[in-house]
């Protein structure tokens, strides 16, 4: 099951869900089972700024806005039905806001403790990671709505198909780890040009990346600077 959420924030229990899409496929038949993707009525305001993120407008919203409790139980089914979930950025977002969503309405154990793809994470390491639209135009595939819930679900699907999914369950679970790159001032260029994509974090002033446990040895071995793992760094501290 492709899932994502549209939502009034980034608190994932605070905020509310404004748009839900949610792609049912099937590995073995390639082919859509079944397409979901609908405004969710909200008690939190839709700031401007989401809407100009989201295109999520609140007259759009209170007009055509399904009730939140006939939308949770939607999702519930499809999950239900569902050997894994998967989506972009989901671990950290998407399976958050759902768990939470549910544990409010006293359905939390109908939706946790699922397996989910994550495709920023899960990926080879080669694949450089950036927002959903880029990764999908480096797969040569074109996002036509981003930020589109239902249309992001079929856009992580896409990109998914380039892959073995076989091999995506096993990458998706090796424990994510932080790496360091750890170069000498003449060697930034290498790290901001390095394939496996670093990322700056200004407050440490640090390099990272996080990385698959299973990937490590081949990312040192193949880098042309030193790299380390740093143990007690999360992506949450970092991001």
């Amino acid at each position: 099951l492709s899932l994502d959420f549209e939502t009034t924030g980034l608190d994932v229990v605070e905020d509310r869900v404004i748009e839900f899409g949610a792609v049912l496929y099937s590995t073995g038949q390639h082919k859509c089972l079944d397409n979901q993707g609908m405004l969710v009525k909200s008690d939190k305001p839709i700031s401007p700024k989401i809407t100009e993120i989201t295109g999520i407008h609140p007259a759009a919203v209170d007009r055509f806005g399904y009730e939140p409790d006939n939308v949770l139980d939607i999702i519930i089914e499809m999950m239900y039905n569902a050997d894994a979930m998967i989506g972009f950025n989901c671990r950290r977002f998407d399976r958050r806001v759902v768990e939470n969503w549910a544990t409010r309405v006293g359905k939390g154990t109908q939706v946790s403790g699922r397996h989910w793809i994550d495709l920023f994470q899960d990926l080879p390491w080669q694949v450089p990671m950036a927002k959903l639209s880029y990764v999908a135009a480096d797969h040569g595939i074109l996002n036509l709505f981003p930020h589109s819930a239902l249309a992001d679900c079929q856009t992580v699907l896409a990109i998914a198909g380039k892959y073995d999914y076989d091999e995506l369950m096993v990458r998706s679970q090796s424990p994510v780890v932080i790496l360091r790159a750890r170069q000498d001032r003449a060697s930034n260029e290498l790290v901001k040009q390095a394939p496996f994509k670093f990322r700056w974090n200004p407050g440490m002033k640090i390099w990272w990346k996080p990385v698959k446990e299973q990937d490590v040895t081949e990312i040192i071995q193949s880098s042309p600077f030193p790299i380390t793992v740093e143990k007690g760094l999360t992506i949450e501290e970092l991001d």
